[in-house]
């Protein structure tokens, strides 16, 4: 799907119905599954909701902890019971009590969050989002190619799961292009929040040579970038402040941009056309982005966000193609 296309047509059938129904600011109600100032998956979802709330598109209603169904069902219940135009579920743990809830009220628009399995299970009143999991690795694995000084990459993971390992290996063929003789050394650790045994692993891969180690995983990420401070190494894709240590010793991460496709709900919703859209985010449409690079004692291109763009508008033309990274 050509998303920034198709924000277009909205934006176009928008103008011709803002009088309507939908007049005032739209009422959202946003659950995430954890603490919304995590810096990471939490926050994006946050921030998407505030700068639409800045623009005047929306009011909002946030609830945090959201992850467990028993806690989350009657939540999802009331909000949609008091009328609120558009219920988020922003983690794929709402997304069962999101397609359970929905049926009980055809009028209130929901979104669900999941796997590429959640396309085909979308009903009338449901939009799902998920993001292209191979593509943010192979971001960051472009980025690690352009690096000079340094052969020997390290990547972590958390659980040996599908859509980690399609990050993973989405990282290998982004790296492979740039520096097709680099060594990688690759290691999982179980969990997305075991920041000990990520450090470990790290402290391990630095003592084999790795300059730079590469994280895919969330709290993961928090390990890392304490190991590699103490290690004397480098990190890509470090989520959030880590403790102070991001600062010192994070290059670049790949994060996600939630605001594309939240503003695309609101314009949907408005334009009467919501439900049945499965939107992924991705580099092409820039719900995958590339934070500011933080300069330090590796060299990156001077031109490398030129490169990026350029890399964007070939992906969203069709220009370049990715193959699945999905195993």
């Amino acid at each position: 799907m050509n998303m920034l296309r198709r924000l277009g047509l909205a934006a176009v059938l928008l103008a011709s119905t803002v009088t309507g129904a939908y007049a005032a600011p739209l009422k959202v109600a946003l659950l995430v599954p954890g603490h919304a100032n995590d810096g990471s998956f939490n926050q994006v979802a946050r921030e998407a909701a505030e700068k639409l709330a800045t623009d005047g598109e929306i009011t909002f209603e946030l609830r945090e902890e959201m992850a467990d169904p028993s806690k989350s069902e009657p939540v999802i219940r009331q909000y949609a019971a008091m009328g609120y135009d558009l219920i988020i579920g922003h983690g794929i743990e709402l997304s069962e009590p999101i397609l359970k809830i929905a049926p009980d009220f055809p009028k209130v628009h929901f979104a669900a969050s999941g796997g590429p399995d959640l396309a085909g299970r979308l009903l009338g009143n449901v939009d799902g989002w998920t993001y292209d999991f191979g593509q943010q690795g192979y971001l960051g694995g472009f980025i690690a190619g352009k690096l000079g000084g340094v052969s020997t990459f390290g990547m972590v993971g958390g659980p040996e799961l599908g859509f980690v390992k399609a990050s993973h290996n989405g990282f290998k063929a982004g790296l492979k292009e740039g520096k097709p003789d680099a060594k990688v050394i690759e290691a999982y650790t179980g969990s997305f929040d075991d920041a000990q045994k990520a450090a470990e692993v790290t402290r391990g891969m630095v003592a084999q040579g790795a300059k730079l180690v590469w994280t895919s995983g969330d709290g993961i990420g928090n390990g890392v970038a304490a190991a590699a401070s103490q290690e004397g190494a480098l990190t890509i894709g470090v989520t959030g402040e880590a403790g102070g240590f991001a600062a010192k010793v994070n290059i670049v991460s790949v994060v996600l941009d939630m605001h594309p496709t939240y503003k695309a709900y609101v314009d949907d919703i408005k334009a009467g056309s919501f439900g049945k859209k499965f939107f992924v985010s991705g580099i092409g449409n820039k719900g995958l982005i590339m934070t500011k690079v933080n300069a330090l004692g590796e060299s990156l291109p001077a031109d490398l966000d030129s490169q990026v763009e350029a890399l964007i508008a070939d992906l969203a033309s069709g220009k370049k193609t990715l193959p699945n990274f999905f195993e």
